[in-house]
């Protein structure tokens, strides 16, 4: 079953009349992998071909109709952008990594950022490779100027062991000659920025909003996040190996234990992370694979798994044979969806 074919899902969570938004803007890892235009070509040439095959037999089948039917492998993509999820709990939005991701999420927020007169955005920072901040300079409201009578208020949250603080991180990407407009900048126009440290086990409130991190297991510094609103649990665990698949981490289990919905990461297929494929195994380079999620999801009783931070090479179809093998593997009542941009789950 492809839920992303919808490109929304809503889950009514009894006794409860908040609502937690989930949206996926980039869920790729390493760098963007955008389709070619072959790739596209071949795409529309299968679905013709498949569809004048299907007309044969059944000739009043409407082509919507049968393109609905399909897998998004065959007719769309999982999409080609680096980590970005926006997580809204009813008037408080989070945003988890910024990769390219970000750009259109930020371009979808002007309207509300005019009528509103700013933006309050708390900004989850797992890591700073480039993945997970490369869009940053290219988030559109983060060049209103304050003299325009919009006030942005944009909080960072990041770790303490990346040798700088997660504000220096952001500036040393921007400033020349590596950006045309430097952090310093930025800072000067805008309303507020507001950086915070992370740290394993830490603990805050954003508004009604709790928050909590774990370190995981990848190189450097990176945390996962769980957030609780109203009885209701999102977890975020990007960029994690597993220790022992049969036995998960502990910390993995703290953060997504119980959870509504775990994104986590599901970069590799198990052939190609032990390197029967592929060349060389990939131990040590901080990444899963769908058998290690799906114990760790059954251990922690999650309800909704979505498969994230895909590798580049990993082709539509691939994306989909890892959700089918993540799927298979769970209990009955358990769920593993493949994240795609533009997939809504509202709890």
């Amino acid at each position: 079953m492809f839920f992303s074919r919808r490109m929304e899902w809503k889950v009514k969570k009894e006794g409860s009349s908040a609502m937690m938004r989930v949206q996926f803007w980039g869920d790729r890892g390493s760098v963007p992998a955008p389709l070619t235009g072959a790739a596209v070509q071949q795409k529309v040439r299968d679905a013709l071909i498949g569809y004048a095959a299907k007309r044969e037999q059944y000739p009043e089948l409407d082509a919507d109709a049968y393109m609905r039917s399909l897998p998004v492998s065959a007719v769309s993509t999982y999409g080609g952008n680096t980590s970005c999820v926006e997580v809204c709990c009813d008037d408080t939005r989070l945003v988890l990594d910024m990769g390219t991701g970000i750009r259109p999420l930020g371009n979808s927020l002007f309207g509300e950022m005019l009528k509103n007169r700013g933006l309050d955005i708390t900004f989850l920072v797992s890591h700073v490779h480039w993945d997970h901040i490369q869009g940053l300079p290219f988030f559109g409201p983060l060049y209103i100027n304050k003299e325009t009578g919009i006030k942005n208020t944009w909080n960072f949250y990041g770790g303490t062991n990346w040798m700088q603080t997660v504000e220096v991180c952001l500036h040393g990407q921007m400033d020349p000659p590596n950006f045309p407009v430097s952090w310093d900048e930025i800072a000067a126009i805008t309303h507020k920025i507001d950086p915070h440290s992370l740290y394993d086990m830490k603990q805050f409130e954003v508004g009604p909003v709790k928050v909590k991190t774990r370190k995981l297991n990848h190189p450097q510094e990176t945390y996962g996040f769980r957030i609780e609103y109203d009885g209701k649990v999102f977890a975020y665990t990007t960029d994690n190996e597993p220790f022992d698949p049969s036995n998960p981490d502990p910390r993995l289990l703290e953060l997504c234990r119980g959870a509504d919905v775990w994104v986590t990461d599901s970069q590799y297929l198990k052939s190609i992370y032990e390197g029967k494929e592929g060349g060389v195994p990939r131990h040590g380079w901080g990444h899963s694979y769908p058998e290690a999620v799906a114990a760790t999801a059954v251990l922690g009783d999650v309800h909704r798994t979505v498969l994230f931070h895909y590798d580049p090479a990993s082709s539509d179809e691939r994306i989909e044979q890892m959700q089918s093998i993540c799927q298979g593997l769970l209990e009955s009542g358990q769920t593993a969806i493949a994240a795609k941009e533009g997939l809504v789950i509202e709890v």
